[in-house]
């Protein structure tokens, strides 16, 4: 069986062992690929992993032979799934690797809004606490989010689990999701109450047709003026140059995003270098310890294939 890993740069780091899926057949790998050179590629193909490559007509009717597409991630809008089904291939993704290193990257991004520990660190390593007359000082207030609101949109697994992390903390928990899921101690509001009600709004909600530009200039006119958002989800679930507004405007407290609806975004892109603009790149994922679950998702796909028990299919 040959495997071809289309774009395995950002799983495949130094720390991650490949002993699992040598194990399953010839690998052949790529740091990227893209459309431009796929007719470059050995068209004698039985296995494409993909993370953002793109896998539709082209490939399909370039890769002959392939028999199986697995999304080394959970989205897999990146896969023609329709053409793929029409063509007899199956397409498997790897579900809820990151949950708990994408909730922990949404606090990290929380509580270092509130407490500005870098900002401060940087402060005594200048000699700023040396050189002070009192025994403590701020550079920036600082936030308790003891008895605060968390407003998290779309309660699955990745949003559940900050869920607790904001309870840990002492927060109020409110949601939106597809439905009432009447969870325990955990209200489930409307859109519009959120919006109003929430100090926090996290976002943890795929992108489809009914969430995209979600959070839109009416979302965020109704938000609190000092409230923050949060998105660890997808770039797209957020109108940009709406966000832009509120934050110059100063009608939301600040955005903390993983996500943009660009990826890489460009260097004048609208959010990047705003003070309440704190962007990192699409982070929340990468941990040691979710990339391992993915590697090892994508080895047992692979063996189920073999076996003619294939699991995680979504066409």
């Amino acid at each position: 069986m040959k495997i071809l890993l289309l774009d395995g740069y950002t799983l495949f780091q130094e720390d991650i062992s490949w002993s699992s899926l040598k194990s399953l057949g010839e690998i052949v790998f790529h740091d990227r690929t893209n459309r431009e050179n796929l007719s470059s590629l050995d068209s004698d193909v039985d296995v494409l992993i993909t993370n953002k490559a793109l896998v539709g007509i082209p490939e399909l009717e370039h890769f002959k032979q392939l028999k199986l597409v697995i999304v080394s991630a959970t989205g897999y809008n990146c896969v023609d799934i329709k053409a793929c089904a029409a063509a007899g291939v199956p397409v498997c993704n790897v579900p809820a690797y990151g949950t708990f290193s994408v909730a922990q990257h949404a606090l990290a991004m929380l509580l270092h809004h509130s407490n500005q520990v870098a900002a401060h660190d940087q402060s005594v390593r200048n000699g700023d606490w040396s050189s002070h007359h009192d025994w403590t000082y701020t550079l920036t207030p600082i936030r308790e989010w003891h008895g605060k609101t968390m407003g998290i949109i779309g309660m699955g697994n990745i949003g559940s689990c900050f869920a607790g992390m904001a309870e840990s903390l002492g927060m109020h928990v409110i949601y939106h999701h597809t439905r009432d899921l009447q969870l325990p101690h955990r209200r489930f509001v409307d859109l519009e109450i959120l919006a109003q009600t929430a100090d926090v709004i996290s976002l943890h909600c795929p992108l489809n047709d009914a969430t995209d530009k979600l959070i839109s200039e009416r979302f965020l006119s109704e938000m609190k003026p000092t409230a923050l958002l949060i998105n660890t989800s997808r770039g797209g679930l957020i109108d940009t140059m709406a966000l832009r507004q509120a934050l110059l405007n100063h009608k939301i407290g600040a955005a903390l995003l993983d996500v943009l609806e660009k990826e890489p975004p460009p260097a004048d892109h609208p959010l990047i270098g705003l003070p309440n603009a704190i962007i990192t790149p699409h982070i929340a994922w990468i941990s040691f310890e979710a990339r391992q679950r993915i590697v090892s998702t994508i080895s047992a796909i692979i063996a189920s294939f073999k076996e003619d028990m294939l699991i995680n299919r979504v066409n």
